[in-house]
C-alpha cells in the first residue's frame, strides 16, 4: 500500500477513541485495512473509514505507528507491507518495521438486517446527546443510567439521568421506528469525535459558500439486529454502536405536571457567582446550598461547622414566593456553568424535583435535598428501632421502571446530615 503520511495520520486521528490502550484482545490494539477500509474497534463500538489505498489486508499497530508519524513529514509517501507478521514502512529517508497481529484475528461485524433507517439532523441530534451526556450515572452497577436515552419515533426525544438529576429534550427531527434505545455515554463521545473530523457534505445545489457552511449536516442512521445502532456520516465513515440491553426509567413520568407554586427568572452568571460565594463554607455542610426566595430577592447561603454565609442577588420576575429550596452545590454549578443568560427556576412540590430551563437547552431536574430551616421546629427524636428501618430503607436497591422508586432513592441519598423535616 502507497499513501501520503498525511492522509494516514487523519485517518488514525479519527480511530484514536475506538482503539483501547489496554485491550483483552491483542488485535484490536490495531489499525485494520483492507478492501477499501479502515477499521478500528473497541469491541463495543466499531469505527469504519474509507481508505481506497487500503486494498491489502493488513494490522497496522496503531500507538507505534500514530507515534512514528508524529516525526514524518505529512507530503512524503508511505510505502507499508506486511510479511510474516511483520509491519514495514518506508518512505524517502527512512523505513521502520513493526511485529504485528494476523488480520483474521480481528473481530468482524456479522452481517445483520436494518430493521428501519433514516435521515437526520446531525447538528441536532449530536449536541443533544452531549447536552444529556453529563447527567448519565458513573457507576455501571445500573447500566440503563449509565447511557443516554433516545426516545425514536416522531418527535425524537433525549434523556438521561443518575439518580439524582434528569436531562429531557424534544427534537424536531423523526425517525420511522419507535423504540427507547440506551446509548452508552463512551459511544457518544466517539459520535463527538468523528463528527467534528469528519468533513461537511456540501448540497449539490448550493449556490454560494454561505449556503455551504450552513447547510443542515445530515446523518444517515440505521438500527440493525436486536441491540445495534450505526450512523454514517457521509460517504467518510461510519459508527457501530452495541447499545445498552434493558428498559430505561420512564423518563416522562418524572417530569412535574401541572403549574409551579413558586417560578422564578434568574440571570444565570449571577446565581453562579452567589453559588461559588458560599461553596467552600457548603462543603463543609453536607455541599447544600440554600435559596430562599422572598420579595424579589433570592437569597443563597450555605452552613457549615460554626460557619454561615449568605450572598443575595434580584430576580428578574418571581411568582409564588415566598419560597424555598436546598440543592446539592455540585450539581447546582455544573448545571450553571457556561450559561450566560436567563434560567427558568421552577418548583411544584417541596420534596419533589425542582425545574431548569435555559433557551434550546435540555430541561434539567434536580431533587432537593431536605434541610432543617431556622423557623421550624425540629422533629421529635425518633426511637431506636426507627432509625434501623431507615438505614435499611436507604441501603436498598430502587427500581429503574419505577416513578416513585428513583424519586425515593434520590431524596434518600440526597438528604443531609442536618435532622430531615417531618412531612
Amino acid at each position: 500500500m502507497e499513501i501520503k503520511v498525511s492522509k494516514l495520520k487523519e485517518v488514525m486521528d479519527l480511530m484514536k477513541p475506538v482503539v483501547p490502550k489496554k485491550p483483552t484482545v491483542k488485535s484490536v490494539a490495531c489499525l485494520s485495512l483492507g478492501n477499501g477500509k479502515a477499521v478500528a474497534t473497541d469491541l463495543e463500538t466499531m469505527a469504519i473509514a474509507n481508505l481506497p489505498e487500503a486494498k491489502e489486508p493488513m494490522l497496522l499497530p496503531y500507538s507505534a505507528i500514530a507515534e512514528m508519524l508524529k516525526y514524518i513529514p505529512g507530503n512524503e509517501t508511505l510505502k507499508v507491507e506486511e510479511k510474516s507478521k511483520r509491519i514495514y514502512l518506508s518512505w524517502n529517508g527512512g523505513n521502520a518495521t513493526y511485529p504485528t497481529e494476523d488480520y483474521r484475528d480481528f473481530p468482524v461485524m456479522a452481517e445483520m438486517e436494518a430493521r428501519a433507517e433514516g435521515q437526520v439532523d446531525g447538528d441536532i441530534l449530536i449536541a443533544a446527546m452531549l447536552a444529556a451526556l453529563p447527567y448519565t450515572a458513573a457507576d455501571t452497577a445500573r447500566p440503563v443510567l449509565s447511557g443516554i436515552t433516545l426516545v425514536l419515533g416522531t418527535p425524537i426525544e433525549v434523556a438521561a439521568g443518575d439518580g439524582f438529576r434528569m436531562s429531557h429534550q424534544v427534537l424536531g427531527l423523526s425517525f420511522p421506528l419507535e423504540e427507547k434505545i440506551i446509548v452508552p455515554a463512551h459511544g457518544v463521545a466517539i459520535l463527538e469525535h468523528v463528527f467534528a473530523k469528519t468533513p461537511r457534505t456540501p448540497p449539490s445545489t448550493a449556490e454560494s459558500l454561505i449556503k455551504v457552511v450552513t447547510a443542515k449536516r445530515q446523518l444517515h442512521m440505521v438500527m440493525i439486529g436486536d441491540n445495534k445502532l450505526r450512523l454514517d456520516f457521509g460517504t467518510t465513515a461510519s459508527v457501530v454502536i452495541n447499545l445498552i440491553l434493558g428498559k430505561p426509567p420512564e423518563w416522562l413520568a418524572l417530569i412535574p405536571k401541572g403549574e409551579p407554586v413558586l417560578q422564578s427568572q434568574i440571570f444565570a452568571p449571577q446565581l453562579e457567582a452567589a453559588a461559588k460565594r458560599v461553596r467552600d463554607i457548603a462543603r463543609d455542610g453536607s455541599g447544600i446550598v440554600r435559596m430562599e426566595f422572598n420579595d424579589g430577592k433570592l437569597k443563597v447561603s450555605a452552613r457549615g461547622d460554626d460557619q454561615e454565609i449568605s450572598s443575595t442577588i434580584d430576580t428578574l420576575n418571581t411568582q409564588g414566593e415566598p419560597g424555598r429550596t436546598a440543592l446539592d452545590q455540585k450539581y447546582l454549578l455544573g448545571y450553571l456553568s457556561g450559561k450566560q443568560g436567563i434560567i427558568v427556576f421552577s418548583k411544584y412540590t417541596d420534596t419533589g424535583p425542582v425545574v431548569f430551563e435555559y433557551q434550546k437547552s435540555p430541561r434539567v431536574l434536580i431533587m432537593p435535598m431536605a434541610v432543617q430551616w431556622g423557623d421550624e421546629t425540629p422533629p421529635a427524636e425518633k426511637a431506636e428501632p426507627q432509625a434501623e428501618t431507615n438505614d435499611e430503607a436507604s441501603d436498598a436497591e430502587p427500581d429503574e421502571e419505577s416513578e416513585s422508586s428513583v424519586e425515593a432513592e434520590t431524596a434518600e441519598q440526597e438528604t443531609s446530615e442536618e435532622e430531615p423535616v417531618t412531612e
